[in-house]
């Protein structure tokens, strides 16, 4: 499956905050421990807050935690905010649409497949991943 950087960076944003929960994390701070764009994830971190997945304090001091506990936020929710166009199967979403579905015999597999991925994410918390076991 492949999800966008947006997706990514806000995983792992998220993950960094809830490492950090009683710390606000600016954009700079965490764009150098990911390692990533700090413009590029500014504009994730505004997403993440709009959708009231983050809450962020603003000034000098200002930056961002998490509005809930990491057990409350779950991979569903950030799948959905930032994949909503680009659906792992195009032709089960509500977007893009297909105009063979009645007919077609894989559109019923695929959409199956994708609320099953979504069940599972859905089940799967920031917390869950955080110190995830290896196997």
């Amino acid at each position: 499956m492949k999800t966008s950087r947006k997706t990514d960076y806000a995983v792992h944003a998220l993950m960094i905050l809830a490492k950090n929960k009683k710390q606000e994390l600016s954009v700079k701070e965490l764009a150098d421990i990911e390692n990533v764009s700090s413009s590029y994830l500014a504009k994730v971190m505004q997403s993440l807050s709009s959708a009231g997945i983050v809450i962020s304090a603003e000034g000098k001091k200002g930056g961002y935690t998490l509005s809930r506990s990491a057990e409350e936020i779950n991979l569903a929710q950030i799948m959905e905010l930032f994949e909503a166009e680009e659906n792992v199967f195009e032709c089960v979403d509500e977007i893009h649409g297909c105009t063979i579905k009645d007919r077609c015999k894989i559109h019923a597999v695929f959409k199956d497949a994708y609320q099953e991925m979504l069940d599972k994410l859905r089940e799967t918390s920031i917390a869950d991943i955080l110190d995830p076991e290896i196997k």
